[in-house]
């Protein structure tokens, strides 16, 4: 199910330039990073291809206006990629609006227009819906979907079955 709405492409060739779109979550009440903002952004951070000439992260998500400091998903994801993993700040992009997946998918398209391979990150079924709104969205850019490293044995083996239920859910 994790390879759905994945074009076939040949191998990347060497210095092209990919985005990784990081697929917005609610942050805890006091706008801290939830356990599955943690997930979607190390996603991210190793579907970072070594051979791309260069690899941008594109955060997307709002606030939700329930914290103390209202910062946005995107912004709080964005930090612990930052400070957390070693992501240079020039390789990250905040969308800042988007309420739901199909406005992420939306609010991303002008952000990643330039880039020669599309990924991604969230957990395997919501990436998979993330893929099918850029296919109806902007085919061109569907075009150049590659995988993220989404998927892991044993990673989130407790909210996985949570999450996967909760995205058919609001299909």
């Amino acid at each position: 199910m994790s390879r759905q709405y994945l074009p076939v492409q040949p191998p990347l060739q060497h210095g092209c330039a990919e985005a990784i779109v990081v697929l917005g979550f609610p942050s805890t009440r006091d706008d801290r990073l939830s356990t599955v903002q943690r997930y979607r952004t190390r996603v991210a951070v190793r579907s970072r291809d070594r051979k791309a000439g260069r690899s941008v992260l594109v955060f997307t998500g709002r606030s939700r206006g329930r914290g103390r400091n209202r910062r946005s998903e995107s912004a709080v994801m964005a930090e612990y990629a930052i400070d957390a993993l070693g992501v240079d700040p020039a390789d990250v992009v905040l969308e800042e609006e988007a309420e739901n997946t199909w406005e992420n998918i939306r609010r991303t398209v002008p952000l990643i227009e330039g880039f020669a391979v599309v990924k991604i990150a969230s957990n395997i079924i919501h990436a998979r819906r993330g893929r099918r709104y850029l296919h109806e969205q902007a085919p061109h850019l569907a075009a150049r979907l590659r995988p993220a490293a989404d998927h892991r044995i044993g990673e989130l083996w407790y909210l996985k079955p949570f999450l996967g239920v909760s995205v058919l859910l609001r299909r």
